[in-house]
């Protein structure tokens, strides 16, 4: 498994922000014509909040709450910081129930990361994020992580071990 990989890394540089006063719809239309699955809400050059799809869906759409993005924002920002491994981001995610996670450099917005980005680079960790979130375990433990990546052939095996300083399963051994 990749699990040293940095939030910084893979994270996405170029984040999608509209003001407070935005349409619920022209954020959505936004999101469409970028193919993303949020905005952040910025206002006096701080970031306010994130609206994602689920909050068009459940809160507008469907409580029919809102006309601007700030009535139906989530104000309730999870800030990681670049230096974090994809795995603390992924279980970030499980604990908190979430699928995005803004990436801060000391106050400063340096990027996003989404369960999409962790699962290109670790499909592995994504299954176990699934299966917590699916059987209600917000918390994921060390022996979660019990199958490694064989360096040679690319499959996980619960019998990799360091032959050489390279990670091996016993096929490939």
């Amino acid at each position: 498994m990749k699990l040293s990989v940095r939030i910084g890394e893979i994270m996405k540089k170029e984040v999608r922000t509209v003001g407070l006063d935005e349409s619920i719809e022209n954020a959505a239309r936004i999101m469409k014509e970028e193919k993303i699955g949020s905005v952040v809400v910025t206002g006096d050059k701080n970031v306010k909040g994130i609206v994602t799809t689920s909050d068009i869906v459940y809160k507008h759409v469907a409580d029919r709450r809102g006309t601007k993005v700030s009535e139906i924002m989530t104000t309730d920002i999870v800030r990681v910081s670049p230096d974090k491994t994809i795995e603390e981001a992924a279980r970030i995610m499980v604990e908190k129930g979430i699928e995005k996670l803004l990436v801060f450099e000391m106050d400063r917005l340096a990027g996003i990361i989404t369960n999409n980005d962790i699962l290109r680079i670790e499909p592995a960790l994504v299954e176990i994020m699934l299966e917590r979130l699916k059987f209600g375990k917000r918390e994921m433990k060390e022996e979660d992580f019990e199958f490694l990546e064989c360096e040679t052939c690319g499959n996980f095996a619960d019998d990799v071990e360091e032959v050489g300083g390279v990670y091996l399963c016993s096929e490939c051994r």
